[in-house]
C-alpha cells in the first residue's frame, strides 16, 4: 500500500494498464486546509473499533494518529469491541447510555428505529466516492471506504492438482469437483459457526446472491412490500442447492463448533480444499507461505460470472454526540485519507471504489479478484446489503440462525416458513 496523499479536490483520469496488476481510479479527497488546524474547536471523541488479524490495533492507532496530528485540538479515545461483533457491542453500549461518538462498521439498520445515528451533512457525503449508494431514504448514515466480494471460493491449488481437477464454472462442475475431492480423501469444503454464526452462512449467501438476485435484483425490497417470500420456489431452490452439500457430507463435521479464526486457520493448515469467504481473506492468504491459494466465483447453473458485491464502510455517527462537526470531519477524513485507504487495501484486501486513487502492486491472488470483478455481473451480497437495499433490522441474525438450524437437519420448508413469519412480525413492530 504505497501512498498518494492528495490535498484539495483533485480529478484524475482512470488509468488501467491491461495485464498489469496496478489498479487506479480517481478520487476527490476533502481539503485539509493545512496541517495544524489550530482553529479546530476543542473536542473529545470516543471511537468504537474492532480488531481482527487483518485490522490490528496498530492499523487503527496509525489511522487515528494521522488525524490527530492534523487536528491536535481533537482527542480520540479508542473503544475496542470485545469481539468481532461490533454491532452487538454497540447495542449494549447504547442500552447503557454509552454509545460512542463514532462507530466503525456497524449494521446501520439495527440503530435506525431508535434514531441513534446522525445522518451525515451533504458537505461530507460529497467528499466520499459512492457514499450515496448506501443512502437510506436519501440520508447517509455510514461512509464507505471500499467494497468486498462476499463470498468467493478460495481453494488449495495442490489439493486440486492432486485430485486432477480444475476450477469449476458451472454448478454441475462444482458438484463433480466436490465428489472427486471426497474420493481423494480430502474434505471438500470448510465452514464455521460457533460464536460467529455468519461464518456458517457465507456459501449460502453466495448461492442466494447468484441464483436469486440475478433474477430478482430488488428481491429484498420486494420482500419489504410483501411481493415475494423466503418460501417461494426461487429462494427455496437456492437453499436446497446449499443443503445438498451437507447431505453429501461435503463440509467439515465440526463446523458449528469452530469460530471464524479457527475456520481460517483450518484452511491455511490444509484441513480442507475449499473455503467460501469474503475478499478480505486475500490479505491473510498473501501473508502466509504454507499453501498456494486460488480463487473462483460461486459457480452458476449456466457458467456466467456473478459477483456478490458489497460497498461498505466503517464510520457512523451517534445522534447524541456532543461534537457532531468534529465527529463527521473525523469520519470523512478517515475514509478518504490516502494512507488510510491504502492501508485498508493492504491489510484487509478492501477493493477500491470507483473514484479512488491508490497506488498498490497487487499480488496474483488479489489481481485475480480484481479481474473477476471487472468481467462479472455485480449483484448485492445477500445478508450484506447496505442502504435502502438492506434487510430490516434483526433479520440478518435470524437468517444466520435459520441456516444453522438447517445444517442441524431441520426441514427447509419449516425453517423458511418460520423466516417469513419472523420477517412479518418484525415488520409489524417497525411500522
Amino acid at each position: 500500500m504505497k501512498k498518494i496523499i492528495l490535498f484539495g479536490l483533485v480529478s484524475m483520469i482512470i488509468s488501467v494498464v491491461a495485464g498489469c496488476d496496478l489498479f487506479s481510479t480517481s478520487i476527490s479527497l476533502p481539503s485539509s486546509s493545512g496541517t495544524t488546524n489550530s482553529n479546530d474547536k476543542l473536542a473529545e471523541l470516543n471511537v468504537l473499533v474492532f480488531e481482527t488479524p487483518n485490522l490490528t490495533a496498530q492499523y487503527w492507532d496509525d489511522a487515528i494518529k494521522r488525524f490527530t496530528d492534523k487536528h491536535p485540538n481533537i482527542k480520540i479515545n479508542k473503544v475496542v469491541s470485545p469481539d468481532i461483533d461490533r454491532t452487538k457491542y454497540a447495542k449494549q453500549l447504547l442500552a447503557t447510555g454509552q454509545l460512542p461518538d463514532v462507530l466503525m462498521s456497524i449494521n446501520v439498520q439495527e440503530f435506525l428505529s431508535s434514531n441513534s445515528l446522525l445522518p451525515f451533512d451533504e458537505k461530507y457525503v460529497s467528499q466520499v466516492p459512492g457514499a450515496m449508494s448506501n443512502a437510506i431514504n436519501g440520508k447517509v448514515y455510514q461512509l464507505p471506504w471500499g467494497a468486498q466480494t462476499i463470498p468467493f471460493i478460495y481453494y488449495n491449488k495442490k489439493m486440486f492438482a492432486d485430485a486432477g481437477i480444475v476450477e469449476p464454472k458451472t454448478w454441475s462442475e462444482f458438484v463433480n469437483v466436490v465428489a472427486k475431492l471426497q474420493e481423494s480423501g480430502v474434505t471438500p469444503l470448510l465452514n464455521g459457526g460457533a460464536k460467529d454464526p455468519w461464518a456458517s452462512t457465507l456459501l449460502l449467501d453466495g448461492i442466494i446472491s447468484t441464483d436469486v438476485f440475478t433474477k430478482e435484483p430488488n428481491w429484498v425490497n420486494k420482500r419489504k412490500k410483501g411481493e415475494v417470500k423466503f418460501s417461494d420456489p426461487l429462494f427455496k431452490n437456492a437453499v436446497l442447492k446449499w443443503k445438498s452439500l451437507y447431505e453429501t457430507k461435503s463440509f467439515n463435521a465440526d463446523g458449528l463448533s469452530i469460530g471464524y479464526l479457527q475456520l481460517q486457520d483450518a484452511f491455511l493448515k490444509g484441513k480442507g480444499a475449499m473455503y467460501p469467504m469474503g475478499s478480505w481473506f486475500v490479505a491473510s492468504a498473501d501473508a502466509q507461505n504454507d499453501i498456494d491459494v486460488g480463487v473462483f466465483p460461486i459457480p452458476t447453473d449456466d457458467g456466467s460470472i456473478v459477483i456478490p458485491y458489497s460497498v461498505s464502510g466503517p464510520p457512523s455517527i451517534s445522534a447524541t454526540t456532543k461534537f457532531p462537526e468534529a465527529a463527521q470531519m473525523f469520519a470523512a477524513e478517515f475514509v478518504t485519507d490516502a494512507e488510510t485507504v491504502v492501508a485498508i487495501v493492504k491489510s484487509d484486501a478492501e477493493i477500491p471504489l470507483d473514484g479512488q486513487t491508490i497506488e498498490y502492486q497487487y499480488s496474483p491472488l488479489f489481481q485475480r479478484v480484481i479481474d473477476l470483478i471487472k468481467v462479472g455481473n455485480k449483484v448485492n451480497a445477500f445478508s450484506w446489503e447496505n442502504g435502502d437495499a438492506a434487510m430490516i433490522a434483526g433479520m440478518v441474525d435470524v437468517v444466520n440462525k435459520t441456516a444453522q438450524n438447517i445444517i442441524l437437519g431441520n426441514s427447509v420448508d419449516l425453517e423458511l416458513a418460520a423466516l417469513d413469519a419472523k420477517w412479518d412480525e418484525i415488520s409489524t413492530h417497525i411500522k
